[in-house]
């Protein structure tokens, strides 16, 4: 099997991403600081939890509930230390080091808030009502973060992570609502309210100190289009593009970014592509005249281990799934730029809380004695889950399997899109989820093109073997003196 066989793009059209920077994005996402997230942090929601010491009343599931049940100021006061401890100036100095160009930074539409309900822009205000917490305090930390990243010569792809009332039902979004139909574009002024973030938000990049740092916004992840209504989310795009060419031109250092809302590759090429001028849905259209090819990026993300059906796939079965996901993407090239903006190393779903607090995993079957879904995996589980457990507990089997998937997709996103961004920079307990666990172990290339599974063109390598932990250890070591004796240069030179 070849990983670099089928279609790939022979001549990718020189975007933004490429052409004024001369490089493609290797990047790495801040997930769980400044959007929460249980199985990225457990500790926090267990402290949660055992603060509020309330068996009968409702649980604290993600960070709307944690707002609702603890009272303002005991909330105030855990997020704050918190966003304090985990993250800090000297992630932002590893991350460069390591190699990767580019943060992802997730922010809910709440840390917009000021007071109780009130969402005050300045040229505008909207009253809305919900229980999160924020006073400033997620945008002062963001102000840090694109000052850390300016500092460290990383770009910064700021990403709307939660809307209002949820557009997605996932704990992620700061709302989880595991069976109903998500409230965001639905619910009264959830739309106005994005509307004017956003707005808020192109304004700051346009104008504000770190704006040139910026590369791209995601106007809101993951919209759950199937249950939404695409339609809806096609008109909020359209809309949203239609301000934000109008408040930042065609700016060619930052474009504006719409996940592909679940939909199968190829879904927006006609939308986003400036070839095209015929209407579109709300009258708007996407000429030549009024959009540049970079003015939009689809980001795909994608997972092998939300269904049984994937959960179940042999070793190469999964392998030719990235194959095959990354030549349906290598398509859209000519039509707009596109980015694997999500992706992981787990195999499994078995980190603890990855499906929600209180719900199992599907691989052990837990997950439907833990929800109102059913499957034959309740019964006649795929096995027992091992990859919770640091990876020094893993067999030499598995370890292999998540270095493999890892080339796999390395090897992949990296010829078929303009980049990639990996999930997650850092995790308490999910290390296939987390790049520094998996490098540290050496199950993540260092550097990325260090391929030992495969070789550059992408063939399967039938002799290739797990560096030794101290091999891993000492590149990591290297890559540390190298930007130490750069930093020491560019000092003396200044």
């Amino acid at each position: 099997m070849s990983v670099h066989g089928g279609y790939y793009p022979t001549s990718k059209i020189a975007s933004n991403w490429t052409q004024a920077t001369n490089w493609s994005i290797q990047g790495v996402t801040l997930g769980g600081w400044l959007v929460t997230e249980p199985y990225i942090t457990p500790s926090l929601y267990n402290q949660a939890i055992e603060i509020a010491g309330n068996e009968t009343g409702p649980s604290i599931v993600d960070e709307y509930t944690l707002c609702s049940v603890l009272s303002k100021s005991t909330a105030k006061d855990l997020l704050s230390k918190h966003y304090k401890s985990w993250v800090k100036e000297s992630d932002f100095k590893e991350i460069k080091e390591e190699g990767f160009n580019l943060v992802r930074i997730p922010i809910g539409y709440w840390a917009w808030k000021k007071g109780d309900d009130l969402y005050d822009f300045g040229f505008t205000n909207i009253t809305y009502e919900d229980p999160y917490v924020a006073d400033g305090l997620q945008l002062a930390y963001l102000n840090k973060a694109m000052e850390w990243s300016a500092k460290y010569g990383l770009k910064v792809w700021l990403d709307l992570h939660g809307a209002p009332a949820s557009q997605n039902g996932f704990d992620n979004s700061g709302q989880r609502n595991l069976y109903g139909t998500p409230g965001w574009l639905s619910k009264e002024f959830t739309g106005e309210l994005m509307f004017q973030l956003l707005q808020s938000v192109f304004h700051s990049v346009r104008d504000g100190e770190y704006g040139d740092n910026v590369v791209g916004i995601e106007v809101v992840n993951e919209p759950l289009g199937d249950k939404i209504g695409m339609e809806k989310v096609e008109y909020f795009y359209q809309m949203t593009f239609q301000m934000f060419e109008g408040i930042l031109g065609r700016n060619e250092s930052v474009s504006m970014v719409v996940h592909d809302a679940f939909q199968a590759a190829g879904y927006w090429d006609e939308y986003f592509n400036p070839e095209y001028s015929q209407e579109l849905p709300g009258n708007f259209s996407y000429s030549h005249t009024s959009a540049s090819y970079d003015s939009v990026v689809v980001d795909h993300h994608h997972y092998e281990v939300f269904s049984d059906g994937q959960l179940a796939n042999s070793r190469d079965t999964r392998l030719e799934d990235i194959l095959q996901y990354a030549n349906g993407l290598g398509a859209e090239q000519p039509y707009h730029p596109a980015v694997v903006g999500e992706w992981s190393g787990a195999i499994t779903d078995c980190a603890t809380w990855v499906n929600g607090v209180g719900v199992g995993v599907r691989y052990d079957g837990s997950y439907y004695h833990t929800t109102r879904f059913n499957s034959s995996l309740a019964t006649r589980p795929l096995g027992k889950c091992t990859s919770q457990l640091p990876i020094a507990n893993w067999t030499e089997e598995y370890r292999v399997q998540v270095r493999e998937f890892v080339e796999a997709q390395l090897l992949a996103y990296s010829n078929a899109t303009d980049g990639w961004i990996f999930w997650n920079w850092k995790t308490e307990s999910a290390p296939e989820w987390d790049y520094k666990q998996l490098a540290g172990a050496g199950l993540f290339p260092q550097p990325f093109d260090n391929y030992t599974f495969y070789f550059a063109n992408g063939t399967r390598n039938p002799g290739g073997a797990l560096p030794s932990r101290n091999a891993a250890h000492a590149v990591g070591a290297c890559r540390a003196l190298v930007a130490a004796a750069v930093a020491l240069v560019v000092l003396y030179f200044t």
